[in-house]
């Protein structure tokens, strides 16, 4: 799949800080998860294809980006009453020995251009780093220009072009990026995470690693 984690093309919302979570797919994210992935990108998965990820791929982890209903976000406990919360935005990533990809990143189209898709992009690899990875790699269009620049910004490479891989006959970049090859890339990402859920006030939620008081307003 594509990964598209910014972009033109939607005028960025009003954003209420310390509303935002990040934590693991669940089950019941499915259906908001399919439907966003039908709205970004031409070739969508279906459902199964994450039920099958979620539920039997030992070596894959998604995370969901939430926005909480600004009223209950000021309590934290609150943060478990889905159905007051709206998805902005997923990522995927699978690690397999030493190897780990990122299958998917999708964001909302009007939740672009505030750093989300980084944050998104970096809990992905913080996983990575976590599960013992040492490269890291993802299929992204070619004309995905926006999204080439934050994986340059984040030291990802160009492997090879990937002749019609996407079924409108575009190709593909297979991009990687060697953590080992610099030894400050991993604290760097962990970082940079932080500092990122800091200053937009996510809240990570079963993240590995991770403080989980990261992103929470000081009462």
């Amino acid at each position: 799949m594509s990964t598209a984690p910014e972009g033109h093309g939607g005028t960025p919302a009003i954003r209420v800080k310390g509303a935002m979570l990040i934590r693991p797919m669940e089950g019941r994210d499915i259906p908001a998860v399919a439907s966003l992935d039908r709205q970004v990108f031409r070739d969508p998965w279906p459902e199964s294809a994450y039920v099958q990820e979620l539920y039997f791929n030992t070596n894959a982890h998604y995370f969901v980006l939430e926005l909480l209903d600004p009223a209950q976000a000021r309590t934290w406990h609150t943060h478990r009453r889905r159905q007051s919360a709206r998805l902005i935005g997923f990522v995927g990533m699978r690690v397999e020995g030493t190897q780990g990809h990122i299958s998917t990143l999708a964001l909302r189209p009007e939740w672009r251009g505030q750093r989300l898709g980084e944050a998104l992009l970096l809990t992905a690899i913080d996983q990575a780093i976590c599960d013992g990875a040492r490269m890291v790699g993802l299929e992204v269009r070619v004309s995905n220009e926006v999204a080439l620049n934050l994986y340059s910004k984040w030291q990802f490479v160009q492997y090879s072009r990937l002749h019609r891989y996407y079924a409108d006959g575009e190709d593909a970049y297979l991009l990687h990026v060697y953590l080992e090859k610099d030894p400050d890339y991993p604290p760097r990402v962990r970082t940079r995470l932080l500092e990122l859920m800091a200053d937009l006030e996510i809240r990570p939620v079963g993240l590995g690693g991770v403080p989980a008081d990261m992103g929470r307003s000081a009462p």
